[in-house]
């Protein structure tokens, strides 16, 4: 995904891109740390993105936040359900 391509949808659909590799993260947290990790990096790598659109200038707080959550998830730090992150969308 490059920041051109993401720029494109609309704050709701951006959400809702994230929102899936939350939905894959949690689908594998239990049984393939492999496929979470993955699911999870892609995660980072939308919020990176969503970081860089001017649409998010008055969030970015929350975008930083929720990527630190991801990061905690990541490193396991972390160890709850991930669909907690789903939720705070």
């Amino acid at each position: 995904m490059t920041i051109e391509r993401l720029a494109k949808f609309s704050k709701h659909d951006q959400l809702l891109i994230l929102g899936s590799e939350f939905e894959r993260a949690r689908v594998w947290q239990n049984t393939d740390q492999e496929k979470f990790r993955l699911a999870l990096d892609r995660a980072l790598e939308i919020i990176n993105l969503l970081l860089l659109d001017p649409k998010w200038n008055w969030e970015l707080d929350q975008l930083s936040f929720l990527r630190d959550e991801i990061l905690k998830f990541a490193s396991g730090e972390n160890k709850e359900e991930i669909g907690v992150l789903y939720r705070a969308l």
